[in-house]
């Protein structure tokens, strides 16, 4: 065979390899050009201002889908102060103050809580607070107050995993620091921000005493209300209007 016949054949030989070879590449290097952009992380930061004594506004710059629901909580931990309490329940609790649902619009959502309620006397307390003779607790309040915003399941546990697909069209992903779980195995994201926050003080006029403040909520419910008088005025016929048979004293008269 001359060298000119071997060359060919050696050409013959490599080229379809070179093919596969150079498709390979190619392949490989518009993977890792559509890899190289990595996802977003979900934004889910928030902040707090205090707007009245009482009252906080809550807003956030987000990420989410267009009016995807935000729920905002405040809630306030509360600590056993008796010895009693602490046998029974030597843990912290704590109690909601006030939620508030808010709607993703623009990319930013934004709503108001309102921490404080009004006693019975007039006084402005915390919702423990309202209770807490009632029940002969003895607590120790937490001197901060923890906001809380949740991107909670609505219909089902595979909530958050459509949320991730559908995030994930959009380049972002949920950041698993940001994911929480219930006892019963719901997932949810959830930030929290904590502010130094005073017990309620002042207060305004008393309220008027509403039915489901009387008797654990259902009023007075023994107390028949009078039905009220007929706005038509029934005359007695001055004839009988009848064709039934006469009766015995009829026939007297």
């Amino acid at each position: 065979m001359s060298n000119n016949d071997r060359s060919c054949f050696m050409a013959a030989w490599y080229q379809p390899w070179l093919s596969i070879a150079l498709v390979l590449f190619l392949g490989t290097g518009c993977t890792r050009l559509l890899q190289s952009k990595p996802l977003q992380d979900i934004n889910l930061k928030f902040t707090v201002e205090k707007q009245l004594p009482g009252v906080y506004t809550l807003a956030g710059n987000t990420n989410l889908p267009e009016k995807s629901q935000v729920m905002v909580a405040a809630i306030r931990y509360l600590y056993p102060a008796s010895q009693a309490s602490k046998n029974f329940n030597p843990g912290p609790t704590y109690t909601i103050l006030a939620y508030q649902p808010a709607e993703v619009s623009g990319g930013r959502w934004q709503t108001n809580l309102n921490l404080w309620e009004t006693a019975r006397d007039g006084r402005f307390q915390e919702a423990w607070q309202l209770d807490q003779a009632k029940l002969k607790l003895s607590l120790n309040p937490a001197g901060e107050v923890v906001f809380l915003a949740t991107l909670a399941p609505v219909d089902g546990s595979d909530q958050l995993q459509q949320l991730e697909n559908q995030l994930a069209k959009q380049k972002i992903q949920l950041s698993r620091k940001l994911v929480h779980g219930t006892a019963d195995g719901q997932q949810y994201i959830q930030v929290t921000q904590t502010m130094a926050i005073d017990l309620p003080t002042g207060g305004t006029t008393a309220p008027a005493i509403r039915p489901q403040d009387i008797n654990g909520g259902w009023g007075n419910r023994f107390l028949i209300p009078p039905e009220p008088q007929n706005p038509i005025k029934l005359e007695r016929p001055k004839e009988r209007r009848t064709n039934a048979p006469a009766t015995a004293e009829e026939f007297l008269k």
